[in-house]
């Protein structure tokens, strides 16, 4: 696991409509690892949200669910 890894998955995120679209499907931050995971990016929650502190709220809206029920912004967990 690390920060390298974490960031190979946010830009991936980025350039995969398809992963995009299966991770803001995601209904809890369990199912947002097992979705990472399977696609072979193995990181620390930790390593995550230091990550995504890196990112403009617009890009960050753009890759995760922002908030809508009954999921919450990963970024709070």
């Amino acid at each position: 696991m690390s920060q390298a890894t974490v960031n190979e998955f946010v830009t991936a995120i980025k350039e995969d409509p398809n992963l995009m679209a299966e991770l803001n499907a995601a209904v809890d931050v369990e199912s947002y690892y097992k979705i990472a995971q399977d696609h072979g990016y193995f990181f620390t929650s930790e390593e995550l949200k230091a990550e995504l502190s890196q990112e403009s709220q617009e890009e960050l809206a753009g890759m995760i669910n922002p908030g809508m029920a009954p999921r919450t912004h990963l970024g709070a967990q």
